[in-house]
């Protein structure tokens, strides 16, 4: 590892409403919300500081739960989008050299993992965690309504984190212009024409997008902790 600095921008505005109206990050797995598993695993990477990136109705109880970790850790409100919304948190690394986006909703990330896409993004400019597509999936070509079968093993779906050189981000969101429409950063910088170096992850990174996720969430958590004892 390079003596760069890094943050990590932590997305956590989100509304909860596909989860009964609880925000995710003050969703609770075994006891402990998502937002302390994903803190302890940046506060144990190789970041230098942490940003997060919260709304109105969330902030103050993510700032109790931010007390006690090591690094230093910030605030700031989101936006209208997440492509937005992280903007807000990236114009806080002032003097960042390497910037890694992860979302709250992902509580199962590590300090590996972390460490590992940002070595990537120090090496090719910017790099993003993925999983193989176990599914077949078909594509309907919205004009013709012709339905064609994608090869799957040329498929791959996009996670986070997703790391990045801060100048290569400024780059991108200018050539861009109004970048609201753009749903992840691989997706801005490749619109820029910038390479993104894809690493597999072969263990859980599961999403938490609904409450039906949450029983399944926690047998998995289960499973890391009795693995990590």
């Amino acid at each position: 590892m390079s003596n760069k600095k890094r943050y990590a921008v932590i997305p956590s505005a989100g509304s909860g409403r596909r989860m009964g109206g609880v925000s995710k990050p003050n969703l609770k797995l075994l006891g402990k919300t998502l937002f302390e598993y994903v803190l302890e695993a940046f506060d144990n990477s190789v970041v230098d500081e942490i940003i997060v990136v919260c709304s109105e109705d969330n902030e103050n109880s993510l700032r109790e739960l931010a007390k006690g970790f090591k690094k230093p850790i910030r605030q700031v409100r989101g936006g209208e989008s997440r492509a937005e919304s992280v903007f807000n948190g990236i114009s806080l690394c002032e003097n960042a050299d390497i910037i890694c986006v992860h979302d709250c909703a992902r509580p199962f990330i590590t300090k590996e993992i972390i460490n590992k896409t940002i070595e990537a993004a120090e090496k090719f400019g910017a790099a993003c965690v993925c999983a193989p597509v176990t599914d077949t999936l078909k594509y309907k070509d919205p004009k013709t309504g012709v339905v064609s079968t994608p090869e799957r093993a040329n498929l791959f779906a996009v996670q986070t984190p997703q790391c990045f050189k801060k100048d290569i981000y400024l780059n991108a969101c200018e050539i861009a212009g109004d970048i609201s429409g753009f749903t992840d950063e691989t997706s801005l910088l490749e619109n820029s024409g910038q390479r993104v170096e894809y690493i597999p992850w072969s263990e859980t990174n599961m999403k938490l997008t609904s409450a039906d996720d949450l029983p399944i969430a926690e047998i998995l958590m289960k499973q890391k902790v009795k693995t990590n004892d």
